[in-house]
């Protein structure tokens, strides 16, 4: 099993759990300045991200210790997930990248034409992106790992979303850029 690839696949991970948390941040906040809360909404979701992240991990370190010539199978499905869901990360940080302009047209732009779509399309990627790197070489322990990454995948942002609705609606709650 390549360190690399499997930094590489943690980060990318990590960034869209990280970017998960910022679009759920959007509109959330009435306050004019929402910088900080977005950066906090983003650390947080990278943070929740990280738990599942490493149970998937170590357990393809183990099934790679006690089957090596699964490790090579591992390579070739990190590689795979790597061009689908770097090119699905690409098109969000390029969106993202529009976010920062103070044209409030750019941002209305990004956040209804692509970021809504998008979001909407994130299970089905996500999905496609475990098949697309499973599919070609199936071995028992890639399709257990590629059920492991799709389930907390897919899940994750709906969990988050009540998360964050639910503490925004709690009764005698004051709205501040710290929540």
């Amino acid at each position: 099993m390549n360190p690399a690839l499997v930094a590489a696949v943690w980060a990318l991970v990590t960034l869209d759990c990280g970017l998960i948390g910022y679009r759920l941040a959007m509109g959330r906040m009435a306050i004019l300045d929402k910088r900080r809360y977005h950066q906090r909404a983003t650390v947080r979701a990278g943070l929740a991200g990280q738990a599942p992240l490493a149970v998937v991990t170590l357990l393809a370190v183990f099934l790679c210790w006690h089957h090596p010539a699964t490790g090579r199978a591992f390579d070739g499905a990190m590689r795979r997930f790597l061009v689908v869901g770097g090119a699905y990360a690409a098109l969000i940080l390029a969106t993202s990248a529009l976010c920062g302009f103070r044209s409030v047209t750019l941002r209305t732009i990004s956040s209804v034409v692509v970021f809504g779509p998008l979001t909407l399309l994130r299970p089905v990627v996500v999905v496609a992106t475990v098949v697309f790197a499973v599919g070609p070489h199936p071995t028992p322990a890639l399709v257990v790992v590629g059920v492991l990454i799709a389930v907390p995948g897919v899940g994750i942002e709906p969990l988050l979303d009540r998360r964050i609705a639910r503490r925004l609606l709690r009764p005698g709650r004051r709205t501040s850029a710290r929540a």
